[in-house]
């Protein structure tokens, strides 16, 4: 049986070989079967079929509605925004994240009782009171949170400060040494506040399904997934970052304000950052395209340009008053006005 099977084959590639039009047509006609034999639909088929089209509508319509029905506005800024996530997620979110980083700094974050950490703590809460006063924010962002200041006593780590959904503030040493004072101080401070208030963690989360979606779409459509996380970062989620870090840039400035700091400090903050990413950079450019962050360059421009508002609001608020009952108050408490930061004082 063997041998007559293999000299059946024998035959028949003889059989081709000598007739190669034979060959092609067997071959067309067996590619013919094997695709057009599938009956999997493509998109197009699905536009032109009733029942698919009422299904797509359905899709279509449920997830405007669900997108409609969510959609905020944030505090401030007046920004509208699609936000979807329950406020207890958020919070979990915080929770999990807050004991991760005192897994990792638990050993170098000052005590309350430190000098440091109340004198951050100080600034905080004007911020926290000046936003009670703003008419535009939703109270209820601002109720039940538990805030608490950590000061994380690392000169070795690069500056940083934020602010943890729940009301978790993190504050490293080496980021005061930038701040210089306390209106410097109330800049990041008020910066990282405002990220909370605006709900900008459940705003990320928000988007995180339809990235999801987005990109496993483009997947299918290149089957280059490198290059398709790199064209989604590039035009979706890293202009969303730099949009939401700008707007924390404007909300920060005007509570400050109203919180009587300086907010003409604000613009000299953002000029020692630089300068202090020029000299990390070491020459190095700066691709605003590419990042998360506005360039200081940028921010500097954008805090020039909002500072007129930002005096009116300090004017209204009738800050020189309040500064100089402020300042008498630790003269007369402490005997000194809060000196200047500087790492060898921590």
């Amino acid at each position: 049986m063997i041998r007559i099977s293999l000299k059946r084959n024998f035959l028949g590639r003889n059989v081709f070989k000598s007739n190669p039009v034979l060959l092609a047509r067997l071959y067309s006609g067996t590619r013919y079967r094997r695709f057009n034999g599938n009956q999997d639909k493509t998109f197009k088929d699905y536009l032109y079929d009733a029942s698919s089209r009422k299904y797509l509508a359905i899709l279509l319509g449920g997830g405007s509605l669900f997108y409609i029905s969510n959609l905020d506005e944030a505090p401030v800024s007046g920004r509208t925004r699609f936000i979807w996530l329950p406020r207890p997620i958020e919070t979990l979110v915080g929770d999990y994240s807050y004991k991760s980083i005192l897994g990792q700094t638990g050993n170098s974050i000052l005590p309350e009782s430190h000098s440091v950490t109340q004198r951050v703590a100080r600034v905080f809460e004007r911020i926290v009171d000046a936003a009670y006063k703003d008419p535009s924010v939703d109270k209820t962002m601002l109720e039940g949170v538990n805030w608490k200041i950590h000061v994380v006593n690392d000169p070795s780590a690069p500056p940083n400060a934020f602010v943890l959904p729940g009301g978790k503030v993190f504050v490293f040493v080496s980021m005061l040494g930038i701040c210089q004072n306390d209106d410097g101080l109330a800049t990041v401070l008020s910066h990282e506040f405002a990220h909370q208030l605006a709900r900008h963690t459940s705003e990320n989360l928000s988007k995180a399904p339809f990235c999801v979606m987005l990109s496993a779409f483009m997947y299918t459509l290149t089957g280059a997934n490198a290059f398709n996380g790199l064209l989604l970062d590039g035009f979706l989620r890293m202009p969303a970052s730099r949009q939401m870090e700008t707007e924390a840039d404007y909300i920060g400035l005007m509570i400050m304000s109203r919180a009587c700091f300086n907010p003409d400090e604000s613009v000299r903050l953002w000029r020692r950052m630089e300068e202090f990413e020029k000299q990390q950079a070491r020459g190095a450019s700066n691709f605003e395209f590419l990042s998360t962050h506005p360039a200081s360059e940028r921010r500097i421009e954008n805090m020039t340009k909002w500072l007129g508002k930002a005096r009116e609001i300090y004017e209204q608020s009738d800050c020189s008053m309040y500064n100089s009952y402020y300042q008498g108050l630790k003269n007369s408490v402490f005997g000194f006005a809060d000196p200047q930061f500087t790492l060898s004082r921590i």
